[in-house]
C-alpha cells in the first residue's frame, strides 16, 4: 500500500444531531450551502476532499501552512454566514489538524494521522480551531495568528496523549516571519551596494545556541543597515534562504542583490570560532572569507571587523571613526548581552503563545538587572511589556504605556542613536496622538537605519496617519524592495495608501493579496469595496470585519489615530452608508 507524509484537516457540525432533530430538511438544506462554501475554500487553499460522512468533511494538503490558512478562512466565513442567519439556523464547525503518514488505498487516506486529526475535531472550541504540536512547530511564525497551549490531551480510542494547541485570533505584533513561498516582489535590476546576509549557522553541538547565530546575524544586519551607500535586504527576507538547496546566483536574483554574507558559528563555553564569507552572487565567488577565534567578552570586535572589511568590500574604504560612530552601543557586561539574545529569540515569537511574551519580559529584566547601562535591553523590555499586554485584557494600557515610556526613555538616556529605541518611542507618540514627536522618532530611526523593511513600514503606517498617503506609498514600496517577501503589514499600509488617494480597485486588490486579514485589513477592506462601489461585498466584508474583531465600527474608527479629525469623520461615513 502506498504510504506518504500529508497534513490532514478534519472538521464536523457543533450540535448536529440537535439541529437534525429540530428541522432535518432545514438543516440538510443549511449543511448544503455551507458544504459550497467550505468545499471552495479548501479547493483555493489546494486541499482535496477525501472523506466525510453526514455534517463531516475530511480533507487532504500538502502544507500544514495551507490547511490552518484554509481553516483559519473557513471558520471567518461562516461566522460571517451565521451574523445572518437566526439563531436556530445558525450553524457552527470545529476544525481539527494533524500532520503525519498515512496509507492511500483507492483515493482514500487511512492511518493514525487520519485519526488523530478527527480526535483533535472533537476537542476544539465551538468554531475553533485544534492543532497537534507537530503542526504547531511547522506554521508558528508563519501565520499572523496566535496559539493557546492546551496540553497533552486524552483522546479517544488513540493509545498515547497528543500535545496539541488551539489557535486564537493574533496577540501583540512582531517584525519576524517566515515564509513558504517565493517572494512576491520581483526585483528587475540589483543595485551596486544591494546585501542579502544569511542566517549564520550553528555548529555547536548545543541545538538551543541557534538563538545565538540568529542574534548575532541580526546584528550584523543592523550595523550594515545603517550604512547609506549600501542596500542591505531585510533578514526576515534572507533567513528564509536557511537550509536552502538554492544557489548564491538563485539567491541573488530572487532578492535583487549583488553579494551574499554566509557565516557559521561554533561555540563552546566562553569561545567561540566565528566563520564569515563574501560572495559574488552573479559570480558565485568568494571575495573574502575569514575565520575568527575569539570569546563572548570580543564579539562586538569581530562584528566590527567583519562589517569594516564588507563595506569596505562594496562600497569603498571606510573610516574607522565612521564605523566606530555607527556601531551599536555595547553593553558594559556581555552576560546582558546574550540574556537580551535570548530574550529576542522569545520576543519573535511573543506573538505566537503567552509563555514566550512573559519569558522575553523576563529576560530583558534580567539584562537590566545585569547591566543598567544596556541602552537595547530597556528598548526590547517596551516593546515585550506591549505584546505580553495583549494577552491579559486585564492589565491597563495606560499602565502599560507608562511602562514602556520609562523604559524607552532610558534607552534613549543611555543611546540617542539607538534605532530601535526610535521606533519603539515613535510607537507609543503615535498612541498619545503626540503626532510631531511620533515623526521624529520614526524618521530618526528610518535615518539611523535606512536599510530596516520594519522601521519603514512603521514610518510608512505614520505617514497616512498624518495624511501623507503619497509619501507612504513611496515608503512602502521601498520596504517592500528591502524585503521582496512582503508581510501581511506592508501589504496593508498598501492597501491604506490606496484608499486614501481614493484608488479603491487598487486598495481592494491589496487587501485581497493578505493572507490572514488582521483589524485594519478587515475594515478597510470593508470601506475600499464601498467606495469602489460593490455595496453588496462591502457588507460581507463589514459584517465579517466586525464578527472577527468583535468591534464595531465606530470604536474601530475610534482606534485609527488620524492628525486630521475629518478623516476619521470620512471613515465613520463610509461605514455608515454601509447596508447592513
Amino acid at each position: 500500500m502506498e504510504r506518504k507524509l500529508s497534513t490532514i484537516f478534519a472538521s464536523d457540525v457543533v450540535g448536529f444531531s440537535k439541529m437534525m432533530g429540530r428541522n432535518e430538511e432545514k438543516t440538510l438544506e443549511i449543511l448544503g450551502e455551507r458544504r459550497q462554501v467550505i468545499d471552495r475554500v479548501i479547493e483555493e487553499h489546494s486541499g482535496m476532499v477525501f472523506g466525510g460522512a453526514g455534517d463531516s468533511v475530511i480533507a487532504e494538503f500538502g502544507s500544514p501552512v495551507k490547511a490552518t490558512e484554509c481553516a483559519v478562512s473557513m471558520q471567518g466565513k461562516m461566522k460571517n454566514l451565521n451574523e445572518n442567519a437566526p439563531e436556530d439556523q445558525q450553524m457552527i464547525f470545529r476544525v481539527g489538524i494533524n500532520i503525519g503518514d498515512v496509507m492511500v488505498k483507492q483515493g482514500n487516506l487511512f492511518g493514525d494521522a487520519v485519526n488523530v486529526a478527527a480526535r483533535l475535531e472533537s476537542a476544539a472550541q465551538p468554531s475553533g480551531i485544534c492543532i497537534s504540536k507537530q503542526v504547531f512547530d511547522l506554521i508558528n511564525q508563519k501565520l499572523q495568528v496566535s496559539f493557546e497551549n492546551a496540553g497533552a490531551l486524552e483522546l479517544k480510542n488513540i493509545t498515547e496523549p497528543v500535545q496539541a494547541y488551539f489557535v486564537v485570533q493574533q496577540k501583540g505584533n512582531t517584525r519576524y516571519y517566515k515564509y513558504d513561498e517565493a517572494p512576491q516582489v520581483k526585483v528587475e535590476k540589483a543595485e551596486p551596494g544591494s546585501l542579502a546576509v544569511m542566517l549564520f549557522r550553528n555548529l555547536s553541538k548545543d541545538e538551543e545556541q541557534a538563538y545565538f547565530c540568529e542574534g548575532f546575524s541580526e546584528d550584523l544586519i543592523s550595523s550594515l543597515s545603517k550604512f547609506s551607500k549600501l542596500l542591505v535586504v531585510s533578514g526576515n527576507a534572507s533567513f528564509n534562504y536557511n537550509d536552502t538547496p538554492k544557489t548564491p546566483k538563485q539567491i541573488g536574483k530572487e532578492l535583487g542583490v549583488r553579494y551574499i554574507l554566509e557565516g557559521n558559528v561554533r561555540k563552546l563555553g566562553g569561545k567561540m570560532r566565528i566563520g564569515a564569507k563574501l560572495i559574488s552572487a552573479d559570480r558565485e565567488n568568494a571575495i573574502w572569507s575569514h575565520n575568527f577565534d575569539t570569546t563572548i567578552e570580543e564579539i562586538f570586535d569581530i562584528q566590527d571587523e567583519i562589517v569594516d572589511t564588507i563595506v569596505s568590500a562594496i562600497s569603498g574604504r571606510v573610516e574607522d571613526d565612521e564605523v566606530k560612530l555607527l556601531a551599536s552601543s555595547r553593553p558594559e557586561n556581555l552576560s546582558a548581552y546574550d540574556l537580551v539574545l535570548q530574550g529576542l529569540e522569545h520576543h519573535r515569537k511573543s506573538n505566537v503563545t503567552e509563555e514566550n511574551a512573559k519569558k522575553a519580559v523576563e529576560l530583558f529584566d534580567r539584562a537590566i538587572e545585569i547591566d543598567p547601562n544596556y541602552a537595547r535591553a530597556y528598548a526590547w523590555r517596551a516593546c515585550s511589556m506591549a505584546n505580553y499586554g495583549t494577552w491579559h485584557p486585564e492589565i491597563s494600557w495606560d499602565s502599560i504605556l507608562e511602562k514602556g515610556t520609562a523604559s524607552v526613555t532610558k534607552a534613549l538616556e543611555i543611546d540617542p542613536n539607538d534605532h530601535e529605541a526610535h521606533r519603539i518611542m515613535g510607537a507609543i507618540s503615535l498612541v498619545r496622538e503626540n503626532f510631531e514627536l511620533a515623526r521624529h522618532h520614526h524618521e530618526r530611526a528610518k535615518q539611523l537605519c535606512p536599510s530596516d523593511a520594519y522601521i519603514m513600514g512603521k514610518n510608512a503606517a505614520l505617514l497616512v496617519y498624518l495624511g501623507e498617503p503619497e509619501n507612504a506609498l513611496e515608503t512602502v514600496h521601498r520596504a517592500m524592495r528591502i524585503n521582496p517577501f512582503c508581510p501581511d503589514d506592508l501589504i496593508v499600509d498598501e492597501g491604506m495608501c490606496h484608499y486614501w488617494m481614493q484608488n479603491y480597485s487598487d486598495a481592494v486588490k491589496s487587501f485581497n493579496k493578505i493572507k490572514t486579514l488582521n483589524r485594519e485589513g478587515l475594515f478597510y477592506l470593508a470601506a475600499s469595496l464601498a467606495k469602489a462601489g460593490q455595496q453588496k461585498e462591502a457588507t460581507v466584508a463589514l459584517k465579517h470585519a466586525v464578527s472577527s474583531t468583535s468591534l464595531s465600527f465606530e470604536n474601530f474608527v475610534q482606534t485609527q489615530r488620524y492628525q486630521d479629525p475629518a478623516m476619521n469623520k470620512e471613515l465613520q461615513e463610509v461605514f455608515e452608508s454601509i447596508p447592513c
